[in-house]
């Protein structure tokens, strides 16, 4: 066949996609603790804090931290950093993120999240709303807080899980991270704190 004309189709993906694909990623919510806990293990945190209440869910860590391109290239699904930047740049620690697909992995527990982070001079917030991103249509931003730095905070990226759909049970939290967490790896603590009441 003889060519008549070229043309170029745009490659569309519908944004519900981004929340099932959240939704569906994990078969488990607590294994999503597994991975924000592993994220702060590639951004070479020394210690890592999971507090677990009734509400609220927040890991906070004192990694790298990111700036700005940072932060952008962490909402970018589907991303190969990890890949090509295989190794952390502080304690050269192989990284076991992979695909930049992990964070929505929140929305299996949880229909809001918020990732507060500070890379030296540079703090922000970026909050993912579950139902404002659905009822956004055709906009991909999600809105974007420049902070003043804590430089009491120091470095380091929090995650805040609200709004939350599941429940966590202490117990099968603390298993998926002794088993899916680098605990034996030098440097490299994670506290499980919990504020619910028994």
């Amino acid at each position: 066949m003889e060519i008549k004309e070229k043309r170029e189709l745009e490659v569309t993906v519908d944004k519900r996609h981004i929340v099932t694909i959240g939704e569906r990623l994990y078969t488990e919510s607590v294994e999503l603790l597994r991975e924000l806990a592993n994220n702060a293990y590639d951004a070479d945190a020394t210690r890592v804090y999971v507090d677990i209440s009734s509400d609220k869910v927040e890991i906070r860590d004192n990694g790298t931290g990111m700036d700005l391109e940072g932060l952008k290239q962490y909402f970018v699904i589907g991303s190969d950093e990890k890949v090509v930047h295989s190794r952390s740049p502080r304690f050269g620690r192989p990284r076991i993120g992979q695909f930049g697909i992990g964070k929505f992995a929140s929305l299996a527990a949880a229909a809001r999240f918020a990732v507060v982070t500070q890379n030296k001079e540079f703090a922000a917030r970026v909050v993912f709303d579950k139902r404002t991103w659905e009822e956004s249509k055709d906009t991909w931003h999600l809105p974007l807080e420049i902070l003043e730095p804590d430089l009491e905070r120091g470095d380091g990226t929090t995650v805040i899980l609200t709004h939350l759909s599941k429940s966590f049970d202490l117990e099968d939290v603390e298993k998926k991270l002794i088993e899916g967490v680098p605990l034996k790896a030098p440097h490299f603590e994670v506290y499980l704190l919990s504020l619910i009441h028994i």
